[in-house]
């Protein structure tokens, strides 16, 4: 399932509802002579590499060799309840090699007061005393100060003692921490498992549904020698915690370090490293590093096992995804994010990719937007408000991802218009009759072309009839309709110096302009 921006045409594949998330399946309308008209945007915008200088800024949060650390590794970064944002990140010291993932580590955090402009002093949360204190997964109780952590203990000093799985609680937005306490039974775990990871990247608090209120997160682990990617939940505020949903690795699939993401359905859906591909990391041009599942019952069960989610492509690394918009809380679109590397054969140029159908389609490299573009690894994302997102992320010159962390934000004009991709700017929307959905008009100042797109409010992810058109006056009109469960588009032109019109429709909910936007 892919999208294909800068063209008059979005091809997909329907899926089933139910088990996978639904995707959309487009064919847009138009002359040849049109759509060879526009081979010129084509080109401009479907070139498969970042450019070479990243325009967002960029803060440093942690820096190798600084602060008493060798470096730092494995961010996770959330928003408590005062407002304040807490950066957590293992500070790494004594590994079998420089910056290893075994070691005296340390697990520590900074704070912002001002929406990450500047950092506080770094503050040691758990202490490694000679092991390993990491995998931070944090996750806000709203309306409290309370901040659950959950985090893994391996030992290193110490005679081996497995991964161990831990919750710690701050009742004061993250300024004091209780001692950690052991999950290994509550998990079901006869034992620690020999690999265990929690997250990395932060936990969710369920907000639909009949659990709404159930605090979930990410898990990993293996028994024998079978990966396991599962959903861990609480009932009780963080407490005490319950393995759910289960997913074992199939044939060529090794699910590890999960990041969630609440659908607008109340589905959980589940963001997985494919661990199976280290010794070919670009197999099938790098499509088969992700994978995914779906959670129906708020975390208790996965629909299916994991698949590859062929449209990332990445190299083997931990992503991380995040809901920045949904319509059912009053925004004219769904869009959620994911943010990774984006090349197979190494870890480098951070991408935010977008799905604007709940996790069916995603973005391709040349329709996200790049956040760094020279080496990068592990990251996390965190809302900032409605209309903008903070990323925390390795970053580093080549050869080195991991020589700092690093904090940029990133806004929707950023992101680009809905359906359409970065470099598109909505410069015009019409929202629907009965709030059916909204139809956007986007104009790409690079290329002269303007793009149409049209997102359902209503009857999400159900098909039902909905279109987008563009037309260039004196030009044939260019139409993408039928029965799609969230979107209608892109709807692509070059429109330079010429007026456009534009609309389309959810259902019996119609919109039509006039020529204008001209020039």
């Amino acid at each position: 399932m892919r999208f294909l921006t800068g063209a008059a045409v979005v091809l997909a594949v329907a899926s089933a509802v139910g088990t996978l998330p639904p995707a959309e399946a487009h064919t847009a309308e138009g002359t040849t002579e049109a759509v060879a008209a526009d081979a010129a945007t084509t080109r401009a915008v479907a070139a498969d590499e970042v450019a070479s200088t990243v325009t967002v800024a960029n803060t440093v949060v942690y820096r190798e060799k600084s602060e008493g650390y060798d470096c730092f590794r494995i961010p996770a970064v959330v928003k408590a309840d005062n407002g304040d944002l807490l950066a957590f990140a293992e500070g790494r010291n004594g590994g079998d090699r420089f910056c290893g993932d075994l070691g005296d580590i340390d697990l520590v955090v900074k704070r912002s007061t001002d929406d990450g402009r500047t950092w506080g002093p770094l503050e040691v949360v758990i202490e490694g005393h000679g092991d390993t204190k990491g995998n931070p997964t944090p996750i806000v109780v709203p309306g409290t100060g309370r901040i659950v952590l959950l985090s893994v203990m391996q030992c290193h000093r110490n005679p081996a003692c497995g991964r161990i799985p831990r919750v710690s609680i701050s009742e004061d937005h993250g300024s004091t921490w209780s001692t950690p306490r052991v999950l290994t039974e509550q998990l079901g775990f006869d034992g620690a498992p020999r690999w265990l990871a929690t997250g990395p990247s932060h936990g969710l608090v369920l907000t639909r549904g009949p659990h709404a209120g159930r605090l979930v997160a990410g898990m990993s682990y293996t028994i024998g020698d079978r990966g396991h990617g599962s959903i861990v939940y609480s009932d009780d505020r963080g407490d005490t915690w319950r393995r759910g949903a289960v997913g074992a690795g199939g044939p060529g699939l090794n699910p590890q370090e999960i990041s969630l993401v609440e659908l607008v359905d109340g589905r959980v859906y589940a963001a997985a490293r494919n661990d199976a591909n280290s010794g070919d990391k670009c197999l099938d041009g790098g499509r088969r590093n992700r994978a995914y599942a779906i959670s129906p019952d708020s975390g208790e069960t996965f629909s299916a096992g994991f698949a590859f989610e062929e449209d990332l492509v990445t190299p083997v690394v931990q992503g991380s995804a995040v809901r920045m918009s949904a319509t059912d809380r009053g925004a004219g679109h769904n869009r959620v994010l994911f943010a990774a590397p984006s090349t197979c054969d190494r870890r480098k140029q951070l991408v935010l990719h977008s799905s604007f159908d709940e996790g069916g389609n995603w973005t391709p490299k040349s329709a996200g937007f790049p956040v760094w573009d020279q080496d990068a690894a592990y990251s996390d994302l965190v809302p900032l408000g409605a209309s903008s997102v903070g990323v925390l992320y390795e970053a580093g010159p080549a050869s080195n991802a991991n020589a700092s962390i690093r904090w940029s934000r990133v806004t929707e004009d950023d992101l680009g218009a809905p359906v359409c991709g970065s470099g598109y700017r909505v410069i015009d929307s019409e929202r629907l009759a009965d709030s059916a959905g909204t139809v956007y008009l986007a104009y790409d100042a690079r290329t002269g072309a303007n793009c149409v797109a049209t997102t359902k409010a209503t009857s999400v992810g159900r098909a039902s009839p909905t279109s987008a058109f563009l037309e260039v006056q004196g030009g044939a009109r260019r139409t993408d309709a039928g029965s799609f469960g969230h979107f209608a588009g892109p709807v692509t032109a070059v429109a330079a110096g010429k007026c456009v019109q534009w609309g389309g429709n959810v259902g019996s909910a119609t919109y039509e302009s006039r020529f204008e936007h001209c020039g």
